[in-house]
């Protein structure tokens, strides 16, 4: 086990949790920040907002492993892959109790 990979996949991933929820954050209050978004322009933000997140979690959960992959160490470019899909999961999971949690 690589734990320099390990450790960057962490804080990746970490950074692109903290990242969803700033933007589900800005989702959930939305119409207290902008007012009513019925217009046009509100469906069009939105998808711009989606384009956005899609590059910025992408580029934070896969950025190194594409990296390591163009580099040429096909092997540890697939373990940092791995690595952060796990990552993720657990943050989901621990979400997910969280929601369980609190929702009792």
């Amino acid at each position: 086990m690589n734990k320099k990979i390990l450790l960057r996949t962490l804080l990746s991933t970490f950074l692109a949790t903290v990242y969803i929820f700033l933007i589900s954050q800005l989702m959930t209050n939305g119409e207290q920040l902008f007012g009513n978004a019925n217009s046009a322009i509100g469906p069009f933000v939105v998808l711009l907002l989606f384009s956005l997140s899609a590059a910025v979690v992408g580029g934070l959960v896969f950025g190194e492993s594409v990296l390591l992959l163009i580099k040429g160490r096909y092997s540890q470019g697939i373990i940092s892959a791995v690595y952060s899909v796990a990552w993720l999961g657990l943050y989901t999971f621990l979400g997910l109790l969280t929601m369980f949690i609190i929702g009792r």
